[in-house]
C-alpha cells in the first residue's frame, strides 16, 4: 500500500479495499478465466495507471464496484450511519458504506467499501446482504 493510497483511505475514512477485491477476483477467476484475464487488464490499465491519493482511491473503489459487476449485475448503493440505503452512482463515499447489489432477488450482495468504523446499522447491513 502506497502511502499516499493510506492517505487517501484515512481522509475517508474507509478501509483497505484491496483484500477485498482479491476475493472477488478469485471468484471471477474459478468462473471464468476469460474475464478474469479481463479484469486483471482493467486493473493494470485503470488502477495502476492511477495517480496517487484521492485519485487513486477512487480508481480502486470504480474498479470494485466494476469487478462486482462482472460477477453479478446489478447496482451501487451507499448505505449511511443509520443504515439507509441509496443508489448511487459515485464510488467514494464520505464516510458512507457502499455495497454492490444484484438484480436477482436470491443473490448475495459485496461489499464494496466499509467505513473504518462502521455503524451497528452498517455492520447489520452488511452481514445480511453481503457475501
Amino acid at each position: 500500500m502506497t502511502d499516499a493510497y493510506a492517505e487517501a483511505l484515512a481522509e475517508h475514512g474507509i478501509q483497505d479495499v484491496q483484500p477485498l477485491y482479491r476475493q472477488l477476483l478469485l471468484r471471477l477467476k474459478a468462473r471464468d478465466e476469460g474475464a478474469y484475464e479481463r479484469a486483471v487488464a482493467r486493473y493494470r490499465s485503470d488502477v495502476e495507471g492511477a495517480a496517487g491519493g484521492g485519485e487513486a482511491l477512487e480508481a480502486w473503489l470504480s474498479y470494485g464496484a466494476w469487478l462486482a459487476s462482472s460477477l453479478e449485475p446489478g447496482g451501487l448503493f451507499a448505505v449511511s450511519e443509520q443504515g439507509l440505503a441509496a443508489r448511487t452512482e459515485d464510488p467514494v463515499p464520505a464516510g458512507s458504506m457502499l455495497i454492490h447489489l444484484p438484480d436477482a432477488a436470491n443473490r448475495k450482495g459485496f461489499l464494496i467499501a466499509m467505513p473504518t468504523s462502521p455503524s451497528e446499522a452498517q455492520r447489520a447491513t452488511a452481514d445480511l446482504l453481503c457475501e
